[in-house]
């Protein structure tokens, strides 16, 4: 879906005259980070990620037919977005390690960006989540600091 955005992205700039650079191309993903990747996702699937999605984000997405965004295959079925299917395809879920490699292939995948804005929800409980800021800051960044 987020090549589907770029392209709106360099179309509109082309029409405006100008010409579209990654580095100011800002997109957002759930990101959350524990000391492994077990324990990531099963916070993550527990956690307030995952009741947001449960009990707003679906339906609301649902209701006007725009689950689609999340669809790796535009055949896939409604139903088969599931959290699950979030937390190992779309949200950037694991240890360290494996969520900077998510960040590295999503920015390969997409060309670029300029920044990565991590969603918040609700930070609850708030030790975890600050927890998974410090990771971010600490582990995870410094890994990335080739990418421009």
């Amino acid at each position: 879906m987020l090549r589907s955005h770029w392209e709106a992205v360099e179309e509109g700039a082309s029409k405006a005259g100008r010409t579209a650079n990654h580095s100011s191309w800002r997109i957002a993903r759930e990101v959350y980070i524990a000391d492994t990747t077990e324990q990531a996702r099963k916070e993550a699937l527990e956690g307030t990620m995952a009741r947001d999605f449960t009990d707003y984000f679906f339906r609301s997405l649902a209701k006007f037919d725009l689950m689609k965004i999340f669809k790796s295959d535009p055949n896939m079925a409604d139903s088969e977005i599931t959290l699950e299917y979030l937390v190992d395809n779309i949200w950037i879920v694991g240890s360290p390690d494996d969520v900077a490699a998510k960040i590295r292939a999503l920015y390969d995948e997409v060309g670029g960006f300029g920044v990565l804005l991590a969603m918040g929800h609700e930070w609850n409980p708030k030790d975890r989540w600050e927890n998974s800021m410090e990771l971010l800051a600490n582990e995870v960044l410094p890994q990335l600091s080739d990418l421009e």
